[in-house]
């Protein structure tokens, strides 16, 4: 939905990363996103590259503070 590629951790799942949604950049991206990634993986943390605006939780409830309208942080309903 916004076009940016998923790369990092993947939510809910321990020791999974995903680096995908690059669309037709995909293959000019490839040594910078797989850098990114073999860094977060080997070392915990991506130094030439900051993850956070292609961070898989962007789209859950981790990412977005749950699903939902809300009124002064409490649920009022689905939106759909």
């Amino acid at each position: 939905p916004d076009a940016l590629p998923f790369m990092g951790k993947v939510p809910g799942y321990s020791g999974a990363y995903i680096n995908g949604g690059h669309n037709c950049w995909g293959i000019a991206w490839a040594p910078a996103s797989g850098k990114a990634i073999a860094e977060l993986v080997l070392e915990g943390v991506s130094r030439s590259v900051d993850l956070r605006p292609f961070n898989p939780a962007r789209y859950t409830s981790q990412g977005r503070g749950g699903r939902g309208r809300k009124k002064k942080g409490m649920s009022v309903g689905e939106q759909w």
